[in-house]
C-alpha cells in the first residue's frame, strides 16, 4: 500500500533546487521536438529518447538530492530500447483506445513503468521492458491512478495562471510518480 502523503511531501522536498533545471530540460526538448516535426517521423524517433533523458534526470534527483542537466540528454544512450519501448506502448495503447476510452487508459498505466525499467536495465531491450512494466504494474495500476487524480487541485492551478504554475507542478508530478516507482521497485525485489 502506498501512503501518498509521504510520496509528495518526499517529492515536495527533493524539487528543492532542480526545478529550474527540469523546466530548462522541458524546454530545449520542446524545442527540439517542434523543430524535429516538420516530418511526423522524427518526433516518433526522438519521443522515446528525450522521455528517458527526463526520467534518468528526475530519478538522479531523487536518488541523489541533485540533478544535472547533462543527465537528460543520457536518454540517447540507450536510443533503441527507448524507442522500441515508447512505440510498442503507443501502438498497444492506440489498439486497447480502439476498443474503448477505459481499456486505453488501463493501457497506459500498465506501460507507465517503462522508462524507469529502462532507465535501471540498461540491458533489456525495448519490448523486455514493456513486459517488466506490465508485470510490476499488476495489482498497482488503481493505486497510480488515485496518485495522479490527487493532483487535480494542481492541475485546476495551471489552468487558473494559464501554465506559470506548471513550472512547480510538473516536476512536482514527475518526482511524486518517480517515488511510486521506487518504492514499487523496493516491494518488488
Amino acid at each position: 500500500m502506498f501512503d501518498r502523503k509521504e510520496l509528495k511531501s518526499k517529492a515536495r522536498e527533493q524539487i528543492n533546487g532542480n526545478i529550474w533545471l527540469y523546466f530548462g530540460l522541458s524546454i530545449v526538448f520542446g524545442l527540439i521536438l517542434s523543430a524535429s516535426s516538420f516530418t511526423a517521423v522524427a518526433p516518433l524517433v526522438l519521443t522515446g529518447p528525450l522521455e528517458l533523458g527526463l526520467t534518468l534526470f528526475m530519478l538522479q534527483v531523487v536518488r541523489n538530492g541533485k540533478g544535472e542537466f547533462a543527465t537528460g540528454f543520457k536518454g540517447f544512450n540507450q536510443f533503441l530500447p527507448a524507442f522500441t519501448g515508447s512505440l510498442l506502448a503507443a501502438i498497444f495503447t492506440l489498439l486497447w483506445c480502439l476498443l474503448l476510452v477505459i481499456p486505453g487508459i488501463i493501457a497506459a498505466y500498465r506501460y507507465s513503468m517503462l522508462y524507469y525499467i529502462i532507465a535501471d536495465n540498461p540491458e533489456l531491450s525495448g519490448p523486455a521492458a514493456l513486459n517488466k512494466s506490465k508485470e510490476m504494474m499488476v495489482g498497482h495500476k488503481w493505486e497510480l491512478f488515485v496518485l495522479h487524480l490527487s493532483f487535480i487541485p494542481w492541475g485546476l492551478l495551471c489552468i487558473v495562471t494559464f501554465g506559470l504554475a506548471g513550472i512547480y507542478v510538473i516536476p512536482y508530478i514527475d518526482a511524486t510518480v518517480t517515488n511510486f516507482y521506487e518504492q514499487l521497485k523496493s516491494d518488488n525485489q
